[in-house]
């Protein structure tokens, strides 16, 4: 009896196999499907950029001695914007030596709309409404989020030029009297 229960047990587990084996097969036939691909190929990517430069050749706007109160003194710089990138620029300032006569100076930035000797229309882009001390203007107009000027030129095209002009009145005040200061003016460009 035990050898027709073992051969009965053969049988049942070959049958089980031969049913399972056929299920694969025709699973596997009907998983079959047809396919195509297309492909997008060579994309590319490139910067754009910001760029700004000025005329001074390396040299200060200013080099002034022997100020008397009342003496006004004019300079002007013309900047260049070439990005290709449309961008707003910002003007700010920052002390660069002396001891305090930024103080006792008066300043008012202009932008023109041609070049230093032609100024043309005049746009007031940095004054203080007290007494316009260079002083306040660099202790408050210190980088781009806090720099004045609204110039906003177009990128891509032909380069943007505009001139600067930058007028200091020494103040009649005693106290400004052997005073020095050096300061830098800053042109940032950001992309909008």
């Amino acid at each position: 009896m035990k050898a027709t229960t073992t051969i009965s047990r053969v049988q049942a587990s070959a049958a089980v196999l031969a049913v399972f084996g056929t299920f694969l097969f025709a699973f596997q036939a009907t998983g079959a499907a047809f396919s195509a691909q297309t492909v997008n190929a060579g994309n590319a990517f490139a910067a754009g950029t910001v760029v700004i430069s000025d005329n001074d050749s390396d040299a200060a706007m200013f080099n002034v001695g022997n100020m008397k109160p009342g003496d006004t003194v004019v300079g002007c710089i013309e900047v260049t914007y070439s990005g290709s990138l449309d961008s707003q620029i910002r003007i700010y300032g920052a002390s660069t030596g002396g001891d305090g006569l930024e103080a006792y100076l008066d300043l008012t930035i202009e932008r023109g709309d041609d070049e230093c000797s032609q100024f043309g229309t005049s746009t007031t882009v940095g004054t203080n409404n007290n007494d316009g001390d260079l002083g306040v203007f660099l202790g408050s107009v210190t980088n781009y989020g806090t720099g004045v000027d609204t110039w906003q030129p177009t990128g891509g095209g032909n380069n943007d030029t505009v001139p600067y002009r930058f007028t200091i009145t020494l103040q009649d005040d005693n106290l400004a009297q052997g005073k020095t200061a050096s300061v830098g003016f800053t042109w940032e460009a950001q992309n909008v």
